[in-house]
């Protein structure tokens, strides 16, 4: 127990005093999130902006539509423009030719032709500045502004362009809690919890693997060796690793819910979302267990490896699982009780990440939360004792090449 307790205090003393620990505890994941959630923003905005229409009592002068656009009405029938337009941003000209030169001097960035046969036809006509075949900008808005030139009315103009604009969905299922569509805590939320139990689990995990192999390298392995046994060896690492993913837990855990706490004050939302019971108890339970998992697949890579490098090209495979969900986000983000993000929180090696993302998005049954961390307390018993397996004398002191068929022949090896 002497000895166990002696390298769990060097591993842990020596991760945490060095500066690559703090900067991978707080600057990289919070570069990686800000960066996926201001993509996320960036994204709907430009949605938003592209979507936009011009309807009764719209502010025209916070809409994208801020140049002002020329028109040419050869059929006479814009009279007036609707009240909602602000005055100026339409330009009438009295033919083509004087809106051409408009539009070579810089006066204005398009015109509309309307010809005299619109009625008749429909057909309309737009000359750009510049070349824009995908996305003019302004078709909505002058669309309303004809609809309006003909009927004469705001309502039925809007009605036109846009006959389902005033109509509010009704959910009829109760909603379930952290379901607020209206709240934007309903999708930041879970998005962050699942990028920090992915990054911390992966993160405090690769520690294994680092210091297994620069023992290997500097040959320290051999020395320790002598005073100690490998189970001994891996799992004073495994525990003095465990009290660092603890602390870069609490670290994050501690600075995620004073920032939800902020903005929910901020937004005003305390009422429309909240954390599920229990949820920093699991939360817990569900890092440790996926650190165990994910740390002694590195340990039994890091035993086999001759070096860092060599180690790190099957992290990869190890990772895999933890990936999943966040390739499949929109599973969890659009239908955390759907089938995909529901058989992902259950499957063990997806748990730690899958679980608490639905549990941030959604009320989860609470026999789903024991099943998902029974099964991934049996996992983690299995691969604990079958890591266990590879350290050993000869695996930890040889220098040969490691490849899959090394795997199965140590496994073999050890039985």
């Amino acid at each position: 127990m002497r000895n166990i307790l002696l390298v769990l205090k060097h591993e842990f003393l020596t991760t945490v005093l060095k500066p690559s620990f703090w900067v991978t505890t707080f600057l990289l994941p919070g570069i990686i999130i800000l960066l996926n959630i201001g993509t996320q923003i960036v994204s709907e905005n430009a949605f938003e902006d592209s979507a936009s229409t011009l309807i009764p009592g719209t502010d025209m002068t916070q809409s994208q539509h801020t140049a002002v656009i020329g028109y040419v009405d050869e059929a006479g029938i814009i009279n007036d423009l609707p009240p909602s337009v602000p005055r100026g941003l339409l330009q009438k000209f009295a033919d083509e030719e004087i809106a051409k030169k408009a539009i070579n001097s810089g006066a204005i960035e398009q015109y509309y032709v309307i010809p005299a046969d619109f009625a008749e036809t429909g057909n309309l006509s737009l000359v750009s500045a510049e070349f824009t075949p995908f996305n003019v900008g302004t078709e909505d808005m002058f669309d309303y502004v004809l609809a309006y030139a003909l009927t004469g009315d705001e309502t039925e103009a809007a009605v036109y362009i846009d006959p389902t604009f005033s109509v509010y969905p009704q959910d009829l299922a109760p909603q379930q809690p952290n379901e607020d569509s209206q709240s934007p805590l309903t999708f930041f939320v879970p998005f962050a919890v699942m990028f920090i139990f992915f990054f911390l689990i992966t993160m405090s995990s690769s520690f294994m693997l680092q210091s297994v192999t620069r023992e290997k390298e500097n040959r320290t392995a051999e020395v320790l060796l002598v005073s100690l046994r490998p189970r001994e060896l891996m799992m004073g690492k495994v525990l003095g690793l465990s009290l660092v993913a603890l602390l870069q837990l609490g670290f994050w855990l501690g600075g995620g819910l004073a920032a939800l706490d902020r903005v929910r004050a901020m937004l005003e939302v305390a009422a429309t979302y909240a954390l599920p019971p229990g949820f920093i108890a699991w939360g817990i339970a569900f890092f440790i267990l996926g650190f165990l998992v994910n740390a002694s697949m590195m340990g039994a890579v890091g035993a086999l490896a001759p070096n860092a490098r060599e180690g790190g090209q099957f992290t990869f495979v190890i990772l895999l699982p933890l990936l999943i969900p966040l390739w499949l986000n929109f599973a969890f983000l659009e239908s955390p009780n759907g089938s995909l993000a529901t058989g992902l929180s259950l499957f063990p090696l997806t748990a730690p990440v899958a679980m608490m993302t639905r549990m941030a998005a959604t009320a989860v049954p609470v026999w789903q939360i024991a099943i998902s961390l029974g099964g991934l307390a049996l996992t983690t018993y299995g691969l604990v004792l079958l890591a266990a397996r590879f350290f050993r004398a000869d695996t930890l002191l040889s220098d040969a090449s490691f490849d899959w068929r090394r795997l199965f022949t140590a496994f073999r090896g050890s039985d």
